[in-house]
C-alpha cells in the first residue's frame, strides 16, 4: 500500500499530517502504542520543518507512506535549507528539565520512536526516511 499527502509547510497542517500518519497505520494494523509513536516523531519533524526549513518563505512538506508486509516506511520531503536529524545527538543528562538547554529533545524523540532513519539532500531536496516495524 503507497499514500501520499502534501500540504503547506505550517504549523496549522500538523493536524492533517497526523490524521493521514493515524488512517495509514492504523489500516495496516500497527497498534496504538506504535501509531502514537510515529504521530509524535512525524509531528516533530514537521513542526522543525515548519518553523525552520523555508527561513519564512512559503514551502511545501510532502509525505510518502509505504507499507511493505511488516514495516512502514515513511518518506517526508520539503525543498527547505538542508538539515540532517541524523547527524545530531544528543546526550541526554540527569539534570532536572528546567536545568537543560533549550531545544534538542525533538530529534532524540524522533530517534526513539522509530526502527530507523535516515537523510539525504539532492537537488535541493531534504529527504527523511522513517522505518517503523509493525512487531
Amino acid at each position: 500500500m503507497n499514500k501520499e499527502i502534501t500540504v503547506a509547510a505550517n504549523r496549522e497542517q500538523i493536524p492533517a499530517i497526523t490524521e493521514f500518519i493515524k488512517e495509514v497505520m492504523t489500516f495496516a494494523g500497527f497498534d496504538l502504542k506504535k501509531t502514537m509513536e510515529v504521530m509524535l516523531a512525524v509531528e516533530e519533524a514537521c513542526t522543525n520543518i515548519a518553523l525552520y526549513a523555508y527561513d519564512g518563505r512559503e514551502g511545501t512538506i510532502h509525505i510518502a507512506a509505504r507499507i511493505d508486509g511488516d514495516r512502514m516506511d515513511l518518506i517526508i520531503e520539503d525543498w527547505g535549507i538542508p538539515f540532517d536529524p541524523t547527524a545530531h545527538n544528543m546526550i541526554l543528562s540527569d539534570a532536572d528539565a528546567e536545568d537543560r538547554p533549550i531545544g534538542g529533545l525533538g530529534i532524540h524523540l524522533i530517534k526513539s520512536y522509530v526502527d530507523g532513519i535516515s537523510y539525504q539532500f539532492v537537488d535541493g531536496k531534504n529527504t527523511l526516511k522513517l522505518i517503523k516495524n509493525i512487531y
